[in-house]
């Protein structure tokens, strides 16, 4: 049947015989179709190969994307509310202004990613590859990415306010001005990160290891840091006046 792909106002990107909306987005991508701004709310893309395609701008609102191989495609500022990226390769991909609020991502690949600026409020993303991605601004309110691997990221900046990343693997992170206020961190590893001004009010990093951390300016009031690895730290940290030091 012919299938068509549309934009948000309704004009069409692409069309082409195919059997159904999966083969025809495959398709678009592997012609060089500009799919910039197109309607794909809800869409099964489930394992699709769409690797360096052209969705800038386009709304996959509680679309599944499970396995698919999204490898260095451009999603900047796309709407993903709610979509499902379990298991997809979205490595050296575009994310950034991304709204990718509620979001699954469990165990995705997200390697050399740009997400700056990007929303992932309430959003799941456990076992997931991050490393070396620039995720600077990025918001993870209330988020999950529990036993991630985040080793070398650009956090600057980002809100992890409530975010929960027991176990997860943040060495080496740059996490200058980031809030992470009530985050759960416990066992996680953030070994030679660079916390300076960051805010860790009441953050849980039982078990931590923060060995060769630079914390100058940071605040860890009311953090619990029981068993934390606590070796080599470097600067000094910055309570609030009147405010319950760490513990």
């Amino acid at each position: 049947m012919f299938t068509e792909i549309l934009n948000r106002d309704g004009r069409v990107l692409h069309g082409c015989v195919a059997s159904g909306l999966r083969e025809a987005v495959e398709r678009a991508v592997e012609e060089g179709a500009d799919l910039a701004g197109a309607r794909l709310d809800g869409a099964n893309l489930d394992g699709a190969n769409l690797e360096q395609a052209r969705l800038a701008g386009a709304s996959l609102v509680r679309a599944s994307l499970r396995g698919a191989n999204l490898e260095e495609v451009d999603l900047s500022g796309a709407d993903l509310t709610g979509v499902n990226v379990d298991g997809a390769n979205l490595e050296e991909a575009d994310l950034s202004v991304a709204t990718l609020a509620g979001a699954s991502g469990r165990g995705a690949n997200l390697e050399d990613s740009c997400l700056e600026g990007a929303d992932l409020s309430r959003s799941v993303f456990d076992g997931a590859n991050f490393e070396k991605s620039n995720l600077r601004g990025i918001l993870l309110v209330d988020g999950s990415a529990a036993r991630s691997n985040l080793e070398k990221c650009d956090l600057r900046d980002a809100d992890l306010t409530g975010a929960t990343l027991p176990a997860a693997n943040l060495e080496k992170c740059d996490l200058r001005g980031a809030r992470l206020v009530d985050a759960v961190l416990l066992g996680a590893n953030l070994e030679r990160s660079d916390l300076r001004d960051a805010d860790l009010t009441g953050a849980d990093l039982r078990e931590a290891n923060l060995e060769k951390c630079n914390v100058d300016g940071a605040c860890l009031d009311g953090a619990r840091l029981d068993d934390a690895n606590l070796d080599r730290l470097s600067g000094r940290p910055k309570p609030r006046r009147g405010s319950e030091p760490y513990r």
